[in-house]
């Protein structure tokens, strides 16, 4: 007859197959979907300065600072992930 391992073994392989499997098959759902949504940039401010570098006797780096308006409509994306209607799963 089999041994409590052998049989341990012979479960968890399955069940480690079965896993496999739903996770490839979540992959195959969500991987071909179209995720582009229209965004929108708008810098600005760029500033770059040459400032003091401590790490070395007499180094200099360059500083930069960059401000930028990022605007996009995530909503569509957000539609298709499937935990999008939560409040029917009990989340927040």
């Amino acid at each position: 007859m089999n041994t409590v391992l052998s049989r341990a073994n012979s479960l968890f392989a399955f069940s480690l197959s079965v896993m496999a499997a739903l996770t490839f098959g979540c992959f195959i759902t969500t991987a071909f979907k179209d995720r582009r949504v229209p965004v929108d940039i708008h810098v600005s401010k760029v500033m770059l300065k040459n400032v003091d570098d401590f790490t070395g006797p007499r180094e200099r780096s360059d500083l930069g600072f960059i401000t930028f308006d990022l605007s996009a409509d995530i909503l569509p994306v957000k539609a298709l992930s499937p935990t999008a209607n939560n409040t029917q799963l009990g989340g927040f």
